[in-house]
């Protein structure tokens, strides 16, 4: 099952480009940030992002994923504000 807290992290660490900038936007550690990742990539059963030592890089499932993420997020933003009204 995939977690909404995963998605985020994912969102952040494509924006951020990185576990560690991620990781202080959301006040988080970038192990977390990085096991968040590898969480959702294991529930999707596909490799959304390559890792090395000085980069990191979306694979073609990831940014497919990427876009349809966002948009998760927004609507689930979008419901939260509408239930506050």
């Amino acid at each position: 099952m995939v977690r909404t807290d995963d998605i985020q992290i994912f969102v952040a660490v494509v924006e951020q480009n990185g576990f560690s900038a991620a990781g202080k936007l959301l006040n988080i550690s970038p192990a977390v940030a990085s096991a968040s990742v590898k969480r959702l990539e294991q529930a999707l059963n596909a490799q959304l992002l390559v890792r090395t030592t000085r980069s990191l890089y979306l694979t073609q499932a990831g940014e497919q994923y990427l876009v349809h993420a966002k948009v998760a997020l927004n609507a689930i933003h979008h419901g939260e504000h509408a239930v506050a009204l």
